[in-house]
């Protein structure tokens, strides 16, 4: 019996030595496929790798059946977990979708209606209503009428021809003041 286990743990080391030498290889020798760190794993590739564990066992020192109830336990909690992940950026992509819809239906209907908007060109849409000096305000705002509605990236932007100017400008809809039937 003591042969029997030289032999094996020789097997194991020649078939270690060899793997490690193929890194370019995808499988070992015995076909059992590597995994590279930052690849996923799938529940196949787990059972393989146990059904291996299992049949070079020690018969000396068997290993403790409970490890891999444990194990196969914990790949199943994993698996759920990435399938959680998968259905939360699926629903973080519908919820975007929705709301980028519902911002389109809102802002089409301001289409020939006469706005008042912060000018993109004068402030950032972000630092809006910070200043309290309306002069200020009103030099950065622009007036005119929408003339259509688009999306960039998932923005929902107001073509505007400006009072001013007649040029035709893009106005983010969330930048909009105030809006009515006529001037």
């Amino acid at each position: 019996m003591n042969n029997f286990m030289n032999v094996t743990q020789k097997n194991i080391k020649q078939n270690n030595v060899k793997t490690n030498n193929t890194k370019s290889s995808n499988k070992t020798e015995n076909g059992t496929a590597i995994v590279m760190a930052g690849k996923e794993t799938d529940k196949n590739l787990f059972l393989k790798l146990l059904v291996a564990q299992m049949s070079h066992q020690d018969p000396m020192n068997p290993q403790d059946p409970t490890q891999y109830i444990t194990q196969l336990a914990q790949f199943n909690t994993l698996e759920q977990m990435q399938n959680l992940n998968n259905s939360m950026g699926n629903i973080e992509g519908l919820t975007n979708g929705v709301l980028t819809n519902l911002s389109m239906g809102t802002a089409s209907s301001m289409i020939g209606k006469h706005i008042e908007a912060y000018d993109p060109d004068q402030i950032n849409i972000n630092e809006i209503r910070k200043t309290k000096d309306t002069e200020e305000e009103n030099k950065k705002t622009i007036t005119g009428v929408v003339e259509s509605i688009e999306v960039k990236n998932g923005i929902v932007y107001m073509d505007v021809r400006v009072d001013k100017t007649s040029e035709l400008k893009s106005i983010e809809y969330g930048s909009l003041i105030k809006a009515s039937e006529d001037k």
